[in-house]
């Protein structure tokens, strides 16, 4: 299912050209052709990567009652079967992939390896498995129509192209696939707190995230949760 073809700088196309590290995630990126944007976040998230899951329990716990109430807010729009191929874009340390069904074929792509490598030990602790690649959004390196499941939680406004990433996210997952994207919510949006459902592409509160989203997909669903500091957009592919 990974096609290298889709990675830039690289033409060879199979199963086993992308090398693997020590840890034994895939490499998918060249860092010296990753787009600015991208490569300072790799760069910041590396340095954070040792400390992240644990601030993030607390961080949770203090602002949303809990870290699993708050993954599971999100988490429990998605339609998982046993045997699914479900892709997480962005899987940081990996602490949604116990939340998940059991019985499904995990795949969690982040472009940090510093991430990944945290990702790999917790998945070593909780002895589970998945398929962890080191790669960005806007490339990711898979055929199309693969998965099964596709979701991205936090940071889709980060990315170097929010719009290529979602298009490609829309691109490997399967027709009639639910998707999920959930980030935080703008500062202007929050404050203006503007019904979704009346307002118009034009309109500045509207969430630009709505308009990146290739045409034609079905049943969009646009949410403010958390207390309005997140949002919660999940719609299938035609």
């Amino acid at each position: 299912m990974f096609d290298t073809t889709r990675i830039p700088g690289t033409v060879e196309s199979g199963p086993y050209s992308l090398p693997r590290t020590k840890e034994g995630f895939v490499r998918a990126v060249w860092p010296q052709r990753m787009e600015l944007a991208n490569a300072r976040a790799m760069v910041l998230y590396n340095r954070i990567a040792r400390f992240h899951a644990k601030s993030n329990r607390i961080y949770f716990k203090l602002r949303f009652g809990g870290e699993i109430h708050y993954r599971w807010t999100f988490l429990s729009e998605l339609n998982i079967r046993s045997g699914d191929r479900v892709l997480e874009v962005s899987v940081g340390t990996g602490a949604n992939l116990p939340i998940l069904p059991a019985g499904a074929q995990l795949y969690g792509l982040d472009l940090s390896p510093a991430m990944l490598r945290e990702a790999a030990r917790h998945l070593k602790d909780w002895g589970m498995e998945a398929e962890l690649i080191h790669g960005e959004a806007e490339h990711l390196p898979f055929r199309s129509d693969s998965f099964d499941c596709v979701y991205h939680i936090g940071g889709l406004r980060d990315f170097g192209d929010p719009s290529l990433a979602l298009s490609e996210m829309v691109r490997v997952a399967k027709s009639g696939t639910k998707l999920l994207i959930a980030d935080e919510v703008g500062r202007r949006s929050r404050e203006q707190r503007p019904r979704i459902s009346l307002a118009k592409q034009s309109d500045p509160s509207y969430p630009d995230v709505l308009r990146m989203l290739p045409p034609g997909m079905l049943d969009v669903c646009y949410e403010e949760v958390c207390k309005g500091h997140m949002y919660r957009l999940t719609f299938r592919k035609p």
